[in-house]
């Protein structure tokens, strides 16, 4: 049964994107461990591979902290230095940063990353963050926030969004427009000039990573459930490829509903 390096074989190797991967070497280890669909590369003629399907799947924490090891590597080979004031991080030494993540402080290492408390952070999570050194964005935030459909290639991830994200949030909600404002304290924020919702404000996940969240009350006397609509700056994918931008809207949604929960 092939494994990641064999099937890196047949894949582009030009790291496009395109598939939702952060690399193509990213997506060889979603084919080797059956997590991915072949036909999510559009380079790539699915009847080209060797017989991938594996017996067994590797447990989703074991693909994830694979996955990370190759993140990390290409984090290493930027001048995290040079990039380290673009993206709005605080060296702490040649090899530490501190990131502001969600309403988190992080310490990030070549070994890994954990909050400041010590504790080590989800692998989903560490990975998110390599990426954002990774692609060690240069271009300035426009302002302008757009839906999710606004980029190339996202159809898929417009429904991935849309059930993790956006329908939770207003599933966790309707009725508790206070909870949710109160949940927002201690998130770095800004208020949009146009506020169409009943709720709308800029959650900084990441330094240049804002998300606007649109949150409509509904009606519930009148059968009208309450609609949520999670928005990104249009130069986003400057700064993170779209499956990860979807992990921020979802993680960001996770940590509201947890410390409503509180």
């Amino acid at each position: 049964m092939p494994g990641p390096l064999e099937i890196l074989k047949f894949l582009p190797k030009t790291n496009c994107q395109k598939c939702g991967y952060a690399s193509c070497l990213a997506f060889a280890f979603a084919l080797a461990s059956g997590a991915a669909d072949p036909k999510r590369c559009p380079e790539l003629d699915p009847g080209l591979l060797p017989q991938i399907a594996p017996e067994k799947k590797l447990p989703e924490e074991d693909f994830a902290w694979k996955v990370l090891e190759e993140v990390k590597k290409k984090a290493l080979q930027t001048d995290w230095q040079e990039i380290a004031p673009r993206l709005g991080l605080e060296m702490l030494g040649p090899r530490e940063l501190r990131i502001p993540y969600l309403d988190l402080w992080v310490r990030l290492k070549p070994e890994g990353a954990a909050g400041e408390d010590g504790l080590e952070l989800d692998p989903r999570d560490q990975i998110l963050l390599y990426n954002y050194l990774s692609f060690a964005g240069n271009a300035p935030l426009s302002g302008e926030f757009v839906g999710l459909e606004a980029f190339p290639h996202s159809v898929s991830k417009v429904a991935t969004l849309r059930r993790y994200a956006e329908e939770k949030l207003a599933e966790a909600f309707t009725g508790r427009l206070p909870a949710l404002k109160q949940a927002l304290d201690g998130f770095r924020t800004e208020v949009p000039a146009l506020s169409p919702a009943d709720l709308s404000v800029i959650v900084f996940v990441l330094p240049r990573v804002p998300l606007q969240i649109n949150f409509f009350e509904g009606d519930p006397e009148d059968g009208l459930p309450a609609e949520a609509k999670v928005l990104f700056d249009r130069a986003a994918i400057r700064y993170l490829d779209l499956e990860s931008l979807v992990f921020c809207a979802e993680r960001l949604v996770e940590r509201l509903i947890e410390k409503a929960s509180h």
